[in-house]
């Protein structure tokens, strides 16, 4: 605290007076430096308001395309599952178009021709059964036709054999 000189009636004044203008100018450097503060308060609370505003509009435009790109995958999702179902679908039609028509009755009957076939290639390679009694590497051609898959009116009757003589067959 400052120290006056006392005079006739009280302080000095030219020292009160200095005192009080050395005051009112420290006062005045707070008043300046208070404003200052507030002002760069302010400052950075506008900069701080901008960059949230900022920060969500970035963030909005963030959810847009995220929300955008969820709904292509959701729609490659989708379009995957119609090509899954499609392909289920197909498969299980050829599935159960073959496994009807391939029984076991018919698996028989495959049998039963394919030993047929071995019957008759045993009697041909049969040097008695050869014209002219060839021998098995001078076996002819035979052309043997596999008829083709036709309806049949009862699954017990098997499909007819053809060989390609039916029209000059003796009996």
């Amino acid at each position: 605290m400052e120290q006056f000189t006392y005079v006739r009636r009280g302080y000095d004044p030219q020292e009160v007076d200095s005192y009080v203008a050395t005051l009112e100018s420290v006062i005045k450097s707070y008043k300046e430096k208070d404003n200052a503060i507030k002002n760069a308060i302010i400052s950075a609370q506008v900069a701080a308001d901008n960059m949230i505003k900022n920060a969500k509009l970035q963030a909005d435009e963030y959810k847009a395309q995220i929300v955008r790109e969820l709904e292509k995958v959701r729609e490659e999702v989708a379009n995957e599952r119609a090509n899954m179902m499609e392909f289920q679908n197909l498969y299980s039609n050829l599935i159960r178009k073959y496994l009807l028509k391939l029984d076991e009755n018919e698996i028989s009957e495959m049998h039963t021709r394919l030993n047929e076939i071995d019957r008759l290639i045993d009697h041909l390679m049969d040097n008695d059964a050869l014209p002219g009694g060839m021998g098995v590497g001078t076996v002819p051609m035979v052309d043997f036709k596999i008829p083709p898959r036709t309806p049949r009116t009862s699954r017990n009757t098997p499909p007819p054999i053809v060989d390609g003589d039916d029209e000059n067959e003796e009996e």
